[in-house]
């Protein structure tokens, strides 16, 4: 796994989450991160089918999947909408999915990760990953946006 810093959004490899960060950046309010509601879906068009919209409740280890894009359910072959931490049957993901958004929760700032493992449903991606943090007291961390984008592997095709 690699994480790179975002302080600068020209460090995302990935063109389609660099643009999302700028859409993301251009909803802060100074300092203050955005909240859920200054996200508007119809202007993510572009991103829709490869978005997550995670909620969480107190610590990384509690929170619900409120949107799983449509190109991540077909990649996948499941829908996780309305699931969580239960979701995580693999050791590997759940440490690695914990450790990201850890990292987001805890430094209350964006992070990107590239990363190749076995989902909990013994689905294998390479993936690109932008986690921009979201709050609605902007203090806490409550949600976060998760844009995913596969890079192409042996067994599959990318989007």
């Amino acid at each position: 796994m690699t994480k790179i810093d975002t302080e600068l959004p020209f460090d995302i490899p990935e063109p389609r989450l660099r643009s999302l960060y700028n859409y993301w950046h251009s909803k802060m309010h100074g300092e203050d991160l955005p909240a859920r509601t200054d996200i508007d879906p119809l202007e993510m068009k572009q991103w829709l089918g490869n978005l997550m919209l995670i909620e969480f409740h107190g610590d990384v280890t509690s929170y619900q999947i409120r949107l799983d894009g449509t190109n991540l359910e077909h990649y996948y072959g499941t829908r996780r909408t309305g699931f969580g931490v239960e979701k995580l049957t693999s050791d590997d993901e759940r440490r690695l999915l914990m450790e990201q958004y850890s990292t987001v929760l805890d430094e209350k700032r964006p992070a990107y990760f590239e990363a190749d493992f076995t989902n909990s449903d013994g689905v294998y991606s390479r993936q690109a990953k932008l986690i921009l943090p979201l709050s609605a007291d902007k203090d806490r961390v409550d949600m976060v946006l998760v844009g995913i984008y596969f890079r192409a592997t042996d067994q599959s095709d990318a989007f």
